[in-house]
This record gives structure tokens, sequence and C-alpha cells, in this order.
């Protein structure tokens, strides 16, 4: 997988008239992709969104889970063959096609990644190590999985297929152009080439093989792809489960929405608007996600606007409201970052995205 550089860069998606008759939007996620992004989770920190989740993963017990962690730093490559699908395919299917990389194919990626990540032992372990090291790493996956990611399964499934339930909506309303310019604020479409900014400088020429949408719970700031442009086409796009999607459970088994420092300094509705802007969304939206009234909802996001923590746009007669850099840092838990960034950002400012994975 390709990461973002220090500088602001563009990955150009290049379409041919077949590429836009072959776009398929994955039906399920993909277990591999969701162990890669979720393991970015764990290591950024718990937000507002993830923090419990975050709270009860970090506890669980991995065999060789440094190696996992070595593999799949927060912002950076990874190597490609950690995600060899695009969706819809059971784990064991797809373990089977990651212990099964060719050996050249397994070499090279982890050679490159190893240039960027030139004092990590695991790495070295795993070049040296062949066929044996490929099958720990195959039983940390298999590990990882079981406990990070099955058990949720089912409760982000209903998030999943709203995200799909959209860009459905978006095809049938507007066609293609229509929901290939409404993926992500970060992804622009300038027929006949999609552009995610702030992610890598890097050119992926389609040539008729189409493109599969991949929906994931756990991509959490804007579209990756896959570092080599030979392998089928996937373009990885956030679906945020909304705050609360995962209750806290006290000791006498009660429940409750995570507490975070966010919430004191904005109040808790407001904290959770801010939050659920993440991805974007339409007033109407919001006020059904939080169960307030229109009028609510569109008044916390222009006090969040003003504030320039959200950024709002108007396309024809509805309104989508989106976090903005500040507004993440903050939501991230990054005061230091935030404070820098409000000095040189005017109110309701237009930010992008912050780094990502």
């Amino acid at each position: 997988m390709s990461g973002r550089d220090e500088r602001a860069k563009v990955l150009r998606i290049h379409f041919t008239s077949q590429d836009l008759r072959r776009i398929t939007l994955a039906e399920d996620a993909d277990p591999l992709w969701d162990v890669l992004l979720s393991l970015h989770v764990l290591q950024e920190g718990r937000d507002l969104v993830y923090g419990e989740w975050w709270r009860r993963t970090r506890r669980v017990k991995v065999t060789d889970f440094r190696l996992l962690l070595s593999l799949t730093p927060p912002r950076g490559y990874s190597p490609d063959f950690l995600t060899p699908g695009r969706g819809g395919v059971a784990l064991e299917e797809q373990l089977d096609w990651l212990l099964s990389t060719p050996t050249q194919r397994f070499r090279e990626e982890l050679s490159y990644f190893s240039d960027k990540q030139p004092n990590s032992s695991s790495i070295r372990a795993l070049l040296d190590g062949g066929a044996p090291m490929l099958d720990r790493l195959g039983r940390a996956v298999t590990e990882y999985h079981r406990a990070a990611i099955a058990p949720y399964k089912r409760v982000l499934l209903p998030h999943l297929q709203t995200e799909r339930d959209r860009m459905l909506r978006g095809l049938a309303d507007g066609g293609i152009d229509h929901l290939l310019g409404n993926l992500h604020p970060d992804v622009v479409w300038e027929p006949p080439v999609l552009c995610v900014r702030d992610y890598v400088d890097h050119d992926v020429r389609l040539e008729g093989r189409g493109i599969v949408l991949l929906p994931s719970a756990f991509c959490r700031r804007h579209p990756i792809t896959l570092r080599d442009t030979d392998l089928p086409p996937v373009l990885c796009l956030p679906a945020r489960p909304p705050v609360g999607w995962l209750p806290r459970v006290r000791e006498n088994g009660a429940t409750e929405r995570e507490a975070e420092p966010i919430v004191a300094l904005l109040g808790r509705t407001r904290a959770y608007v801010l939050a659920e802007v993440s991805s974007p969304m339409t007033t109407t939206e919001l006020a059904l996600r939080l169960g307030i009234s229109l009028a609510m909802a569109s008044r916390h996001a222009t006090v969040l606007r003003d504030a320039g923590l959200v950024h709002s746009r108007r396309e024809r007669n509805t309104v989508f409201h989106h976090v903005t850099t500040l507004g993440r840092a903050l939501l991230n838990g990054r005061p230091t970052a935030a404070a820098s960034l409000r000095g040189r950002s005017g109110p309701g400012s237009p930010e992008a995205a912050p780094p990502a994975p």
C-alpha cells in the first residue's frame, strides 16, 4: 500500500471508457484490508469514534504481535502482499493468497519496505526466515483478526451497508460522474482521471481492468490503494462508523458512550457532530444519526464551521459538512497540532485531511 509523503501529492487513476463500465462496488468488507487499517487505528491512539474498540483491542494477546506492527506503520508504505483481496472473500482464502505470495515479489516488497524501516529486526527476520517466518505472519494475522475484527463485524456491517447504499444512490441519480465525483472530499473526478489529493505522486493506468471500490470501517482519513500498479486495481474508501457504535461497558455491566476530553470542551452533542462529519454528511443525515432535530443539527454545524472545525459545501439543494484539519487534530487528541493549525487557518477554511496511512 502506498502512503503519504510530507509534501502534498496527488494519486492519479486513469480510466478508459472500458474501465468506466467495469467499476465494481465490493459487496462485503475485506478481512486483510481491515486488519491492516485497524492496526493503523490501534497505533495512532484512541479517538472519539474508535476509543472503546481501541481500549479493548490493545489488551488482546497475539503471538508475534510486534511483527504485525512492524509491517503496518500508520503512515507510509506497507507491503502490498498483506492485502491481496478486494472484498467478499473469506479470511481463510485470503490467508492462502498471502502465504502463497511468490518469493520474488515477497522479497522485493519487503526489501523496498525495509529501506523505509532500516532498523526493524522483525523485517530482517522475515527476509532471512523464508517460509517459516511467513507462516508465523499468517498465524499472527489469524489471531489478530479473531480478536480485533471478527467480534465487531456484525455491528459494523450496517454502517458499511449505509455507505454502499449512498454510493449506489449517487450512481442511480447522476451516473458514473456523480459516483466518482462524490467518493470523498479529497477525491476529485477530472474525466478521465480520478485524483486523490494529499496522498502520493503516483499514476495508476487501469487499461481496461476496471477497479473495485472497497469501503472499510477502519479506513480513517482518505482513500488508499496498492503501490504496485500491475496488481488488480482497488481503491479502499473510508466508511467510518458513527460515534457510540461500540458503547463502553462499565464494571457493573452498564454501557455508556466513550468519554473524551473533547466532550468536556465542546459539549457531548457538538463533539459527536464533529466526529460524525469525519466523512461528508448532510444536515439531514446528521440529525438522523444523532437523533436530534434538523434545526439543532444545522446550528451545531454552523457553530463548528465558524470555529474553523467544519467545512460546509452546497451541492444543488443539499449542504454537506466535513471536518477540517483543525477539527481532526482535536478529534485525534493532538492539541499542539490543533493550536498551530488554528494560528494559520481562518474560521471555516476548507482544510485538507491530515497525513494518511
